[in-house]
């Protein structure tokens, strides 16, 4: 593709280059770069690809907002991330074109919610797409993984693979960092869900007024046409307000505060969860296997979304009990002393609203194994120590990606806000996970928070090859 098509609808402030030139793709790793490609110069955390243009020793354009001291071809652009995520877009032809696109906004509740409007949509005949952090779905197939909201020329990449397989729906989670990154510039919602938020990631966005303000940013006319908004959350009020005033249409669910969805008679035991949904008045009887408050939220969410698609009631009521729970989202499995529930929850909200849940199928301990990620949030660690110790009968503290920190460090951190409870330490999680197992007694839960489905540890720079599902099943005879 030429490099004027693929700057249609950038804005550009100096062209030094051939606008005929034809580019074979688009780069942000300078070590990547090839004949024919087109490097985008952006500001990170850490480094600045200005600084590696003198490095890059075949023909290419750069794509900067500064004026390169090189003597390279470039276009100079107001800002290098929106017109990265919109020459993408043109690189792909504007692969959403012809697909319903729906995003998931949210600290907590953003991958179940996304796979749960998948399968509602799908029960009902259409043919969908997901991307988040459990993976890159096209009609169930998982097709990759990568960050939950991935780079913008991948993430087109995606949209056209999804076209050419004749997707019907494109479900996404989008992150707080996409937000603030500019990935998903000129990517308009047909409907953006809103689900909570809840402190995470200040390690990268400082205080959580700061993330809390990136979340709801999304939320304009410029990216989304119609918001589906969570009322009994506190941002999720104060998004309704905003969005009054800005006229963005808006749907609210909820089980507290005033909705247009809402639930009644939720009843939860051993077999699941059951409740009455009134969609704006349409009726859907809720039956389903999934447990907990938070996914009564999730599945109000996704129903709504169907609803404001055009899903029927009747249809809407058979779907919903075909749902099955995401791997690592409240897994339950069983042995001969009592459950084993590995979740991924990983945030001090997360983590109560798991064991909140825990606690109501447990006849006997809650026993809870846990760690924090290193290089993360600080903060948090002693929040869900104290956490862990309020609802656990026991607390075994462990490693949970220390990357690149002392874990010994981390488990301290945790530890410091332990109350009350008795714990246990051990840096080797599988140690943890086999002393749990090897203590469980009769009517025993033990819980097994942080990783849900990842494969993998990360320490030192590596990913070692690691499963919570394996542990549990090789030292809790676990099924």
């Amino acid at each position: 593709m030429t490099l004027e098509k693929l700057l249609a609808g950038v804005e550009v402030k100096a062209l030094h280059a051939d606008p005929a030139t034809e580019i074979s793709s688009l780069k942000i790793n300078s070590k990547e770069v090839r004949e024919g490609d087109l490097f985008f110069c952006m500001e990170g955390v850490r480094d600045d690809g200005n600084r590696y243009i003198g490095e890059i020793k075949c023909p290419f354009v750069a794509v900067t907002e500064k004026t390169p001291s090189e003597n390279v071809e470039y276009v100079q652009v107001e800002n290098v991330r929106r017109a990265y995520s919109v020459m993408s877009q043109n690189f792909y032809l504007n692969p959403l074109d012809g697909m319903k696109f729906v995003t998931v906004v949210g600290t907590n509740g953003k991958t179940s919610t996304a796979h749960y409007i998948s399968s509602i949509l799908t029960h009902a005949g259409m043919k969908t797409g997901v991307i988040g952090t459990e993976g890159h779905f096209i009609a169930g197939e998982k097709v990759g993984a990568s960050l939950t909201t991935p780079d913008s020329f991948e993430l087109n990449g995606l949209f056209f693979k999804m076209r050419a397989k004749g997707v019907d729906a494109v479900v996404s989670e989008v992150s707080a960092h996409a937000i603030r990154l500019d990935k998903l510039c000129g990517l308009k919602a047909d409907i953006a869900v809103f689900t909570n938020v809840t402190q995470d990631h200040l390690d990268y966005f400082g205080d959580f007024e700061t993330y809390k303000d990136v979340k709801l940013s999304y939320f304009c006319p410029e990216n989304v046409k119609k918001a589906v908004v969570n009322a009994d959350d506190p941002a999720g009020r104060e998004l309704m307000r905003r969005l009054e005033k800005t006229g963005l249409p808006c749907v609210s669910y909820g089980l507290n505060n005033p909705a247009d969805t809402f639930a009644v008679n939720v009843d939860e035991n051993i077999d699941g969860i059951r409740f009455v949904a009134n969609l704006s008045d349409d009726i859907v009887e809720v039956k389903s296997g999934l447990f907990g408050e938070f996914n009564v939220y999730n599945l109000l969410a996704a129903l709504t979304v169907a609803h404001e698609l055009g899903i029927s009631a009747e249809t809407l009521t058979h779907a919903v009990r075909k749902i099955k729970a995401v791997k690592g989202r409240f897994s339950i499995l069983h042995n001969d002393k009592g459950l084993i529930i590995i979740d991924y929850a990983h945030t001090p909200d997360g983590l109560a609203n798991l064991l909140r849940t825990a606690r109501t199928l447990t006849k006997s301990r809650l026993v809870t194994v846990f760690g924090c990620g290193g290089e993360r949030d600080r903060s948090k660690r002693a929040i869900m120590g104290k956490i862990a110790s309020e609802y656990s009968d026991f607390v075994v503290v462990t490693s949970d990606n220390p990357r690149f920190e002392n874990p010994e460090n981390i488990i301290a951190d945790i530890v410091a806000g332990i109350r009350g409870a008795d714990f246990k330490t051990f840096v080797d999680r599988t140690e943890a996970i086999a002393f749990a197992m090897s203590e469980m007694l009769e009517g025993d839960t033990v819980v097994i928070a942080g990783k849900g489905s990842e494969d993998y540890l990360e320490v030192c720079g590596r990913k070692i090859p690691y499963s919570d599902f394996d542990t549990a099943r090789r030292w809790g005879q676990a099924r």
